[in-house]
């Protein structure tokens, strides 16, 4: 009689719930660097798209306002912020950003790139951790952006 309760008791044994936990924490120890350097990236990307989407902007008020507007990209406060001449409020990019290219690129009633040369400009974007992004500026006032420390 003892016997044919056991069979039909329900429920997980103690070794099973054991070998649960184990499975769970070695994926886990697995996944959390992937995901910290997933997450960096993000940061990043983000980052870099915010700001030469910025620039872009910046671009686009130059020519609608007929008149120059300047980008001003510093580190300010341990945050990497980029400043457009008084036209669009401050822009603090994300933490995952340790430091910022100073420099100042402007955009003329044409929107070209004033002043600079004929070479590009280039604004690094360098992360706590993981590889540095970068946003250029041709003299033609395009912007776009990259993940290298130099764009092509």
């Amino acid at each position: 009689m003892m016997s044919g309760q056991l069979r039909d008791a329900k429920g997980f044994t103690l070794i099973e719930m054991v070998l649960v936990g184990a499975i769970v924490g070695i994926t886990t120890m697995i996944a959390i660097p992937s995901f910290t350097q997933w997450k960096a990236r993000y940061q990043m990307k983000q980052a870099a798209t915010e700001l030469a989407g910025n620039m872009n902007l910046a671009r686009a008020a130059a020519m609608s306002r007929g008149t120059g507007i300047t980008v001003t990209t510093a580190v300010m406060s341990g945050r990497a912020t980029v400043t457009f001449g008084g036209v669009f409020p401050p822009l603090t990019l994300n933490e995952g950003v340790a430091n910022i290219t100073a420099a100042t690129i402007g955009f003329n009633m044409f929107g070209l790139r004033a002043g600079g040369g004929t070479a590009n400009a280039l604004i690094t974007l360098t992360p706590q951790q993981g590889s540095a992004y970068s946003v250029v500026v041709t003299p033609s006032g395009k912007v776009d952006w990259c993940a290298m420390a130099t764009c092509p």
